[in-house]
């Protein structure tokens, strides 16, 4: 086996590079290829921000879509705020009611609208208002609007604002036509005229006519001896008592005048007691000062006042306490 010789190694040059050529030829290879990767990757870049951009347009439209078909809904299911503001009341033909019914609703409605005004003022309250209803019902000739009354009363609503309660009176108020065929009974004369009393008038005025009757005989008795003159005396106390009629006469048969007269009194003294309590704030009320109050009024007979209040705890419309002579709003 031969070697080569040790000459032939010498002769090797080991920092023996490619040409210059060659070289400059790899590294613009190399170049491109780096430049092609760049290019490829700006541009799958950029495709994929405008795939993403126009994702998300597509997804924010879609979004869009979706919550502008939800808002009807929301708002439909939304519950709307009750309204703060006075209604007017149902047109209605106030004037074909009965009278006791016309005269309530006006006076009810005139009620209402202060409260109405005490409430735009921020200044009604709680008792304000009970007072005004417990006036209605006093003065109330349908026992079915008072009932409703007193359930709005009693039982309330939720929330500290006295506008529900002006609101549920206003559908009140709007049905009164409803009831005008649905009033509380004619009011009768007896009813402020005791068959009992009228009994005893006539048994005074009977015994009064039978002690004349005794006087006269008695007379006669004594002028016995001049017969001609004594038939003159005694026809003129006949002539005197013809004019005279029994006291329960007029009582027993009065006149269409009368009795509207004293219905007219009876409502009127139905307003005066709802306002009495209202004004003073109460609940309850000893019968004196009541018929002090009446007195000042016009109603000046307390039979009269006390016969008024028997009606209306009849009526169910007030508790007359006898006993104590003490009247509650019921």
């Amino acid at each position: 086996m031969t070697h080569p010789s040790p000459s032939a190694l010498q002769h090797v040059d080991v920092n023996v590079t490619a040409p210059d050529v060659d070289r400059d030829d790899a590294e613009t290879t190399t170049s491109t290829k780096r430049d092609r990767i760049q290019t490829a990757v700006a541009t799958g870049a950029d495709d994929a921000t405008d795939a993403d951009k126009r994702a998300r347009d597509d997804g924010d439209d879609e979004t869009e879509t979706e919550t502008a078909d939800a808002a009807p809904a929301c708002a439909a299911k939304r519950p709307k705020p009750a309204s703060t503001k006075e209604r007017a009341p149902r047109e209605m033909n106030v004037d074909a009611l009965p009278e006791a019914l016309r005269d309530w609703k006006r006076d009810a409605e005139l009620g209402l609208s202060n409260l109405w005004g005490r409430q735009r003022m921020r200044l009604l309250d709680w008792f304000e208002t009970k007072a005004v209803i417990n006036t209605c019902i006093v003065s109330c000739p349908a026992a079915a609007l008072r009932e409703k009354m007193r359930a709005l009363r009693d039982n309330g609503v939720y929330g500290s604002s006295m506008t529900p309660y002006l609101h549920l009176l206003r559908d009140v108020f709007d049905e009164t036509d409803a009831y005008a065929d649905d009033l509380d009974e004619e009011l009768d004369f007896n009813d402020f005229f005791d068959e009992e009393s009228e009994s005893e008038e006539e048994s005074e005025s009977e015994e009064e006519s039978e002690s004349e009757e005794e006087s006269e005989d008695e007379s006669e008795d004594e002028d016995v001896p001049v017969v001609a003159r004594s038939r003159g005396e005694a026809t003129e106390p006949q002539a005197a008592a013809e004019p005279q009629q029994k006291v329960g006469a007029s009582r027993s048969a009065p006149s269409v005048e009368e009795m509207s007269e004293i219905k007219a009194k009876f409502s009127r003294f139905g307003q005066f007691l709802g306002q009495y309590f209202t004004e003073k704030r109460l609940e309850v009320e000893k019968i004196e000062a009541i018929v002090d109050a009446a007195a000042a009024e016009g109603f000046n007979d307390p039979q009269e006042v006390n016969k008024f209040l028997e009606i209306m705890q009849r009526q169910n419309k007030i508790m007359y306490d006898q006993n104590e002579w003490t009247v509650y709003i019921i």
